[in-house]
């Protein structure tokens, strides 16, 4: 029913603190293991994420203008962005890369999960450049035939995906893509230095999560190839929502024959996609395929 759907458990139970639910929030989940919450399009933290990604300076939903800016440099010189191509840019947002990409004349088409998101790009993005179209869908649905020149996946959301969802992505991209079509974008690395980590804190006036007061108990684990964060958001009546976040981490070697058993050729790999040249440490990937 709806919800089991939308909430995990209750950690107070007939008056009193259910420590067996709250055990369950401090444990190290199972890798992959998904959410309780749909929280792309909940009305409140939907809004709290478009607010991320339009802030200039800081890195969070989006990066900051200025790496935005630098990046899209980068990917217009180095594919010869241009009236002449399609551009499909993944898990666009609000529009923010659409939007620099679409300054070259090019046919930007931009596709994400949340409608809040692609509202504001079309209210606030096609709005100015007509060559530019916008599609509220999940990309792993993605289903176009040698429809694109170029395809863009920027800041590590292959990452987020287990590997049966990166394959899955993976051939509807190269479907999607012309001949000799580029797909361009980012991982973070084995060289990440993470740890396992619990903290808890307390948002007596609300917070990103909920405009009301909530505990968050935030449970960060390392697997052998990913790292999870677990965010548990126990509100004051004890109702209980878990939102689970996932990065697979790359070595150059697993990424290559990922990428080469679905049928890309790596051109080149840079520390970001800024072009930076890459380092025995550098902790993400900037990566540049070809359709084989």
């Amino acid at each position: 029913n709806l919800a089991k759907d939308l909430y995990w458990k209750k950690v107070i139970k007939d008056y009193k603190l259910d420590m067996e639910a709250l055990k369950d929030a401090l444990k190290r989940p199972e890798i992959w293991k998904q959410s309780t919450s749909k929280f792309w399009d909940d009305e409140y933290i939907s809004l709290q994420m478009l607010n991320s990604h339009l802030d200039p300076e800081i890195e969070a939903a989006s990066r900051t203008r200025e790496q935005i800016e630098a990046e899209t440099n980068f990917i217009i010189n180095y594919t010869d962005m241009n009236g002449n191509k399609r551009v499909v840019d993944l898990g666009c947002g609000p529009g923010l890369y659409a939007r620099e990409f679409a300054k070259t004349g090019a046919r930007i088409t931009g596709i994400d999960y949340s409608e809040r998101s692609i509202n504001y790009a079309f209210e606030n993005v096609k709005s100015t450049y007509k060559n530019t179209d916008f599609i509220n869908m999940n990309y792993l649905d993605l289903d176009y035939n040698e429809s694109f020149d170029i395809a863009t996946l920027i800041f590590y959301d292959f990452c987020v995906l287990s590997t049966k969802d990166q394959n899955r992505l993976l051939a509807n991209i190269h479907r999607a893509l012309k001949s000799n079509g580029i797909f361009i974008f980012d991982v973070v690395t084995e060289n990440r230095k993470t740890s396992e980590a619990t903290s808890i804190l307390v948002f007596d006036k609300g917070g990103f999560w909920s405009p009301e007061p909530y505990i968050e108990i935030l449970k960060t684990s390392i697997y052998e190839e990913a790292e999870g964060m677990q965010y548990t958001i126990i509100a004051e009546d004890g109702t209980t929502r878990v939102i689970r976040l996932y990065h697979r981490l790359f070595g150059l070697e697993a990424i290559t024959s990922l990428l080469n058993d679905n049928h890309f050729e790596v051109e080149r790999i840079y520390k970001n996609l800024q072009g930076e040249p890459l380092g025995e440490d550098s902790e993400t990937f900037g990566i540049i395929t070809r359709k084989a």
